[in-house]
């Protein structure tokens, strides 16, 4: 961070939020891509495997465990894509939301951005409001892919154990 320039700090303690925010749902993102390959893919050999007799409950309990695995996985990393917002802030005129729905008209929203931006004091207090909003959302982001990324680990080992025991079986 900038030591010469005060504000330029909370701006880049923002862009910093945002990039993690950024990386957590390309993550998220590379999970939802790998499931959509692991899925394209057994959906073409799944009728070409045969099943011995004996052993087709154990495969069933396996690749319900592997479903399991799977869903948590997705479901995770859907979540990473839906920030929850619980804080309730004073409203700003640099949260996307906030312009949205509380500046309905262009030249109101001006006025008050011209306003804050002349006062260092309220600039300074909504530019850390915000930094607060995009930390408590990276964290969130960063928690679910993450959790989702552990679940696509026991999901993909659930699927290495069902095709060992496919070709033990064979």
């Amino acid at each position: 961070m900038k030591k010469n320039n005060l504000i330029s700090n909370y701006w880049d303690l923002i862009d910093y939020n945002v990039h993690h925010i950024q990386h957590s749902e390309l993550k998220a993102s590379l999970i939802l891509t790998a499931y959509g390959l692991v899925f394209g893919l057994a959906y073409d050999v799944s009728g070409n495997l045969p099943i011995p007799e004996n052993y087709k409950y154990l495969l069933y309990v396996m690749i319900t465990v592997f479903i399991g695995f799977t869903l948590t996985s997705i479901f995770f990393a859907f979540k990473t894509y839906i920030p929850r917002i619980n804080q309730k802030l004073k409203k700003s005129v640099f949260f996307f939301h906030d312009i949205n729905f509380f500046y309905k008209d262009a030249d109101v929203y001006s006025k008050e951005l011209i306003s804050v931006m002349e006062n260092e004091k309220k600039l300074k207090e909504l530019l850390a409001e915000q930094a607060f909003i995009n930390g408590v959302i990276a964290s969130d982001k960063y928690m679910n892919v993450t959790k989702a990324i552990k679940f696509m680990i026991f999901s993909f080992s659930s699927l290495v154990l069902i095709l060992l025991l496919e070709l033990l079986l064979m």
